[in-house]
């Protein structure tokens, strides 16, 4: 088997990483602009701080909903 260099192994990680950083940007600005549903601002931005999967219960559990009434 051939051994993967760690140059290799760091260009098949940068778009993996970008895609968390980017995610965790987006979390940030909406926790500061729209605030949060069910747990203070700190505590979600820990919560998506810890990661994709910080970022995406954010996303999915967190997030402040615009109502339509």
């Amino acid at each position: 088997m051939n051994d993967i260099s760690n140059m290799e192994l760091i260009k098949l990680l940068i778009p993996v990483i970008a895609v968390q950083v980017g995610l965790f940007i987006y979390c940030l600005v909406d926790i500061l602009r729209k605030g949060t549903q069910n747990l203070n601002r700190a505590i979600w931005i820990i919560i998506a701080a810890t990661g994709t999967m910080g970022s995406i219960i954010y996303l999915i559990l967190g997030r402040k909903r615009w109502n339509n009434d």
